[in-house]
């Protein structure tokens, strides 16, 4: 399977881009939801970007595993923030209510602001 994850670090916060188009496939969700897993538990990781701009379909397993990161981060006082998520993708958090769970951010610098990481523009 091919890498479907960038991670990226910026200073202390981990910025985990997915490259697939679709987050559908059950195989693929579970193993992306090991791998963001592992981000919390094993790496120590507080401060979570998901950056979904190439994102165009999620399923509802998808959702899932979102909340399960959410569920491992509450105890650690750590924060998920979502950036670049299209507005039809946006559309089904809201209709879950899951859009009050996370912090969501238009790209990838806004999100950044978020932890006051500033990456400076050339």
């Amino acid at each position: 399977m091919e890498n479907e994850l960038l991670i990226t670090p910026y200073k202390d916060v981990t910025v985990v881009s997915f490259q697939n188009l679709s987050v559908l496939d059950s195989a693929n969700i579970e193993s992306l939801g090991r791998n963001l897993l592992d981000l919390i538990q094993k790496q120590d990781t507080r401060k979570l970007i998901l950056e979904f701009t190439a994102v165009r379909f999620m399923s509802s397993q998808a959702l899932g595993v979102l909340l399960q990161l959410k569920k491992a981060m509450d105890p650690l006082k750590g924060q998920i923030v979502i950036a670049g998520i299209r507005p039809e993708l946006y559309k089904v958090f809201k209709i879950t209510n899951l859009h009050k769970l996370f912090i969501f951010h238009d790209d990838l610098d806004k999100a950044l602001t978020e932890f006051n990481v500033y990456i400076p523009k050339n």
